[in-house]
């Protein structure tokens, strides 16, 4: 499998995955309600799906090229999903939002350094989980779905 066509099944992954979050997303909060729970398992769910698809899209380069195929995939999925985390709080004025909550709930209160550290440190450690995640479910997903066969015509 050559260097496009990983980068190829990556784009197929990156638009799948947001074409399969938003509306399981949507969903499985009206049913199940709003939690943490609710709204990481749509994502990991979505990602496992998005894998499962671009496995069984991408079947024959994966045969060919066998587990490193699937390596390159889920390596520069996990970097894709890493620019995600990274980047998402700057686009969501984060940090104005993380300074004012704690001064709205308690009257006059100053961050300190070593919340700011623990705030750093929270992120970092929510970077690792998302990667080890998506390593996790792109190559189960990416396996099982490179062995998906098509249906037989009737």
């Amino acid at each position: 499998m050559k260097f496009g066509d990983v980068v190829t099944a990556l784009a197929t992954y990156a638009v799948l995955q947001i074409l399969i979050a938003f509306p399981l997303t949507i969903i499985t909060l009206t049913v199940f309600g709003v939690t943490m729970l609710t709204y990481y398992g749509a994502g990991l769910t979505a990602v496992f799906l998005s894998m499962l698809i671009v496995g069984y899209l991408f079947r024959n380069g994966i045969k060919e090229s066998g587990q490193k195929a699937i390596l390159r995939i889920v390596v520069l999925s996990a970097f894709y999903e890493l620019l995600v985390v990274v980047f998402q709080p700057t686009l969501a004025d984060w940090l104005p939002f993380a300074i004012d909550l704690p001064k709205q709930a308690f009257d006059g209160t100053v961050i300190t350094t070593m919340e700011w550290f623990l705030y750093g440190l929270s992120r970092r450690g929510n970077m690792v989980l998302n990667v080890l995640f998506i390593i996790g479910l792109g190559f189960i997903g990416l396996h099982l779905g490179s062995k998906l066969k098509r249906a037989p015509k009737f």
